[in-house]
């Protein structure tokens, strides 16, 4: 009788069978991965550098120039209303300084108002113009995709090779490709 009881020799056989089948999943797996076509898209130089990117900034600039312009031009006002209040501050009565402080301090809270507005309201078509690109993104990666054979794109990576970014490409396809237009 050999030094190895039936027990133990079952589970070397048990062992040797297990390694021999994770040898052939790794192989599996290797040969599947060779196969396997990813690529990666910056999604930040998308909605920054493409063309439709630009458009809609640009488009959005536009609209919001005139609210921006009364901004400033309230700005000025109130610049000019201080200067004043200060060179007569020795030559008015105290009640009409007094009085003239407070148109100040209301068009200073004005400004305050129209400037705030401005910025949510001017954040909030941003974020429909960028949701309207990032569709357009995805279209145009998808139509990669499929035309290049891809099996996957990833959009967010903690690293990515020169060799997958596929980003350039995604750009110069949307510039060329019609999209959602600008309002």
């Amino acid at each position: 009788m050999s030094g190895v009881s039936p027990f133990s020799r079952t589970r070397l056989m048990n062992i040797r069978s297990a390694l021999i089948a994770t040898a052939l999943m790794l192989g599996a797996i290797c040969a599947a991965a060779q196969g396997l076509k990813i690529g990666y898209v910056d999604r930040t130089r998308v909605l920054n550098e493409s063309a439709p990117a630009k458009q809609a900034m640009a488009a959005l600039l536009k609209e919001f120039a005139p609210r921006e312009k009364q901004i400033k031009d309230l700005q000025k006002q109130i610049s000019a209303a201080q200067a004043q209040l200060e060179k007569e501050q020795n030559t008015t009565p105290p009640s009409e300084q007094e009085a003239k402080a407070q148109t100040v301090q209301t068009m200073m809270r004005q400004s305050d108002r129209m400037a705030i507005s401005y910025t949510q309201d001017f954040e909030v078509r941003k974020n429909e113009e960028r949701a309207k690109l990032v569709a357009h993104a995805n279209a145009v990666i998808k139509a990669i995709a499929e035309a290049g054979k891809f099996d996957l794109i990833l959009q967010e990576a903690t690293y990515n090779s020169r060799r997958i970014d596929i980003t350039d490409q995604v750009i110069k396809e949307m510039a060329r490709r019609p999209g959602t237009k600008p309002k």
